[in-house]
């Protein structure tokens, strides 16, 4: 009875707003968190080696939790089937690999909060053309609306004394962007025939594993450790494993453009995470009208009818 009253929640829409939102708010902690570990485990931000053994970590120990988590909950985990391997290693690929590369290095060079914002630009083409990839997703005005609200929002955050300013560090989070919206579409084709927590646990402990193979082999090194360190790394695998778990779940029941207009409220708990970790200074002209921006395309979006 739990079970059923559970999956009822998650495919309604009170539900995935809901769990969508939770996952935004874990999601939008790990910017400023990240920033954190960094200092906290003495990674030389100047190293691609040391930032992807970072980025390595945390995503292979958070693969472990989950394999164990879902062994323990079906007693198999087997990748015989091909139907599932394929997508696992582009999943891997995609959302782990070259996403958290792009995101990780243009992170150790631009404040949290700028780099949230300019991740959404690939959100953007999920709400705008899902249904470019997708059957079951509709193409609405009220989502290119949206669509067109939140770009806009790129471009102010990126406005200094009224001039665009784009950096290659930019430009790297711009790719993560992308390659997040190829593992959402690998995500969402692979979800209608496989148990999402179950990909997410062997994609993440793929994807984990060769980035530390890659960082080390790279000379990446770690500094320090001990207990403050520890409760950052512990803190950002929970978030993850959290985050994407309901996430992966809710984007199985969900069109990818709904659930994709939710990614906008990343953004807002970014922001407000970072001000409060870091003191990053938030209440710039260009950020506090780009909030505005993503906001409105996140109400607008989230309203229109399918």
């Amino acid at each position: 009875m739990a079970e059923s009253k559970w999956k009822n929640f998650v495919r309604s829409k009170k539900g995935a707003l809901l769990l969508g939102l939770l996952t935004m708010l874990c999601w939008g902690s790990l910017f400023p968190m990240v920033k954190l570990g960094y200092r906290a485990f003495d990674v030389d931000t100047s190293s691609p080696g040391s930032i992807l053994l970072f980025a390595g970590l945390r995503f292979f120990i958070c693969g472990l939790l989950l394999v164990l988590f879902v062994w323990r909950r079906d007693r198999r985990l087997s990748l015989s089937d091909r139907q599932t391997l394929l997508p696992v290693f582009m999943i891997a690929l995609t959302a782990y690999i070259l996403h958290y590369t792009c995101t990780y290095l243009g992170l150790a060079n631009l404040e949290s909060s700028k780099t949230a914002i300019i991740k959404q630009i690939g959100t953007l083409f999920i709400v705008c053309f899902a249904f470019l990839f997708r059957r079951e997703d509709r193409f609405t005005l009220a989502k290119l609306a949206g669509g067109i609200l939140g770009f806009a929002s790129i471009l102010v955050i990126n406005l200094e004394g009224l001039r665009l300013r784009f950096t290659v560090w930019d430009l790297l989070v711009v790719c993560a962007s992308f390659a997040s919206v190829a593992s959402t579409i690998f995500s969402k084709n692979a979800y209608d025939r496989c148990d999402p927590l179950y990909v997410t646990a062997l994609s993440q402990l793929i994807g984990g594993a060769i980035l530390l193979l890659i960082g080390m082999l790279l000379g990446g090194r770690m500094g320090k450790a001990g207990p403050v360190p520890f409760w950052i790394l512990a803190y950002i695998c929970l978030a993850s494993c959290v985050g994407y778990g309901l996430w992966n779940l809710l984007l199985k029941y969900h069109d990818m453009s709904r659930m994709s207009t939710i990614k906008f409220a990343e953004t807002l708990f970014s922001a407000v995470f970072s001000w409060t970790i870091l003191g990053e200074n938030i209440f710039r002209w260009q950020y506090l009208f780009s909030f505005a921006l993503v906001a409105a395309g996140l109400i607008i979006s989230t309203h229109s009818k399918p």
